[in-house]
């Protein structure tokens, strides 16, 4: 069957500048009837879940400010911040996560002076502990039935014990010697290979030739302006691997390196959020039982074309979308590959998470298949715009800033122009008729916003049925009859009252932010 050939959405808008953290944002839950017996145990259970853990939490806080004011009185200010910073609860509502240590933790010094000594045991006991609980307790809420949130609570398990195996293989790492490395990067490590910010994987006998400026191209080394020169041509561009993606450029080696860098640490925060999308609840129970690898990293790339400008881009696609000349980048179904140009402002960094989001998700099955061709496809173009959010700053990943562009175009068209397409009748758009309509702008910024809502809403009280909707969308077989499961079916409850709920967010959500804009000024 031919693949449909998805129409790239409108032009990205300028990157938000901050992360805002809304801690003072506290949603009224709406009192929605439920359907359905499982729909009201599972939501019964995730509140159990979620208050067992601000206990955990509670307690880990009650003995790190023990420590810390120990630490203050033993002349110890510096640490003392930093342990009540590691008290702090991960916030949900952006979703954040800091890398994780390369290094396996080294052991405690016995030459430290005993005070020192004594305040660093007390907590790597206290952290280690409640890492243990955590995981135990992120087990119990995969068997709810919530695995998103399950996996908010392993990353949490790793932020306090780094060195906790099951954790870390669930992030898709192993232990090599005394790092913590990915399947990929232990298997170029046996090659003799090293990766090199500027310049990718080498083979380590080539290091020193390249830092000083030769390359080797076709069996032989010649200088880096003679290569840039050959890889013009994009059929001799440049290969950039990394773990889990190909990129083939002819702008430069070291801009395919940084693109390599964006998309992975983009996978790696993508993945985790998406987990139950891109396994079943019983692949998900095995994994954390320990059975079989978290990811499998050694597969297939994903491919990413990436041009040294504009004009070659719209030259070298225009046959396959004669529209290509009113996109920033797109991701082609029928070749199952990326299309990106270099932007010397780097504007268009957003399109690059939005198409590795159709990249991401299309590619999770080997099945050439229509898409949301009849229905459900503003959750398409939703969730891609969702992940333009996507920011890396001060090493910290995070999404759903709330005042991203799309975002505030979505609060926008619903608070300030009153237009709002009930989600009932929404959902039934499909492709065709989503990109053709009148009021694709507002459609888009509606769709992003309703992304926004689901994902965020009462700390994730949706978050699995969307990514439930979105596997079933992505894997319906079209030889089969039968359509995906509806979005409010999967949220145990109505579209009306997921309307109602939606408006209520964006006002209480604008409300925090017009408040937090007060203090400032």
């Amino acid at each position: 069957m031919k693949r449909h050939d998805r129409q790239r959405s409108l032009p990205v808008w300028p990157t938000a500048a901050l992360v805002l953290l809304i801690a003072v944002l506290q949603i009224v839950p709406a009192q929605a009837q439920r359907s359905g017996q499982a729909g009201r145990r599972s939501e019964r259970n995730l509140k159990i879940h979620r208050q067992k853990h601000r206990e955990l939490h509670n307690k880990l806080m009650t003995d790190l400010e023990r420590l810390a004011l120990y630490c203050e009185d033993n002349n110890f200010p510096e640490d003392a911040a930093k342990i009540r910073t590691l008290a702090a609860p991960v916030d949900s509502l952006l979703m954040q996560a800091e890398p994780l240590p390369k290094q396996v933790q080294p052991e405690i010094p016995r030459s430290l002076p005993d005070e020192e000594r004594y305040w660093q045991i007390q907590l790597q006991d206290a952290q280690t502990t409640y890492a243990k609980k955590l995981y135990l307790l992120s087990r119990r809420v995969l068997h709810a039935g919530s695995p998103s949130y399950a996996y908010h609570l392993v990353r949490e398990t790793a932020r306090h014990n780094p060195d906790h195996r099951s954790t870390r293989r669930l992030l898709g790492y192993i232990r090599n010697g005394t790092e913590w490395v990915t399947p990929f990067t232990a298997q170029m490590r046996r090659r003799r290979f090293v990766w090199h910010d500027q310049y990718g994987w080498l083979p380590k006998s080539h290091v020193g030739k390249y830092e000083s400026g030769r390359r080797f191209f076709k069996g032989r080394w010649i200088s880096a302006a003679q290569e840039a020169e050959f890889r013009r041509d994009f059929k001799l561009a440049w290969k950039v691997r990394s773990d889990h993606y190909l990129i083939k450029t002819n702008h430069s080696l070291e801009r395919g390196v940084e693109v390599a860098g964006l998309l992975e640490g983009f996978h790696e925060h993508f993945v985790q959020t998406f987990a139950g999308f891109f396994s079943t609840p019983e692949q998900m129970q095995k994994l954390f039982n320990g059975n079989g690898p978290r990811s499998s990293d050694l597969n297939k790339p994903y491919e990413v074309h990436y041009y040294r400008t504009r004009d070659e881009y719209n030259e070298r696609l225009a046959s396959k979308i004669p529209q290509i000349a009113i996109t920033n980048g797109l991701y082609y179904t029928t070749d199952r590959t990326a299309y990106f140009y270099h932007d010397p402002s780097g504007a268009n960094e957003r399109t690059l998470y939005h198409e590795a989001t159709h990249q991401l998700l299309y590619e999770s099955s080997p099945r050439d298949r229509p898409i949301a061709v009849n229905e459900n496809f503003w959750i398409i173009e939703g969730i891609a715009c969702y992940m333009e959010s996507f920011t890396r700053q001060n090493g910290r990943l995070s999404l759903g800033d709330p005042r991203n562009d799309r975002f505030v175009a979505a609060r926008n068209r619903y608070l300030n122009d009153e237009y709002y397409v009930p989600l009932g009748q929404f959902t039934r758009m499909g492709m065709q008729q989503f990109q053709s309509d009148m009021n694709i702008r507002k459609n888009y910024s509606q769709a992003s916003g309703l992304a926004h809502f689901l994902m965020h809403y009462e700390n994730g009280r949706y978050r699995d049925a969307l990514v439930q909707h979105l596997s079933e969308i992505y894997n319906v077989d079209p030889r089969r009859s039968g359509t995906s499961s509806s979005l409010d079916e999967l949220a145990s409850t109505t579209f009306a009252d997921l309307d109602r709920q939606y408006g209520r967010y964006l006002k209480h959500l604008q409300d925090g932010l017009d408040r937090l804009r007060q203090r400032r000024q």
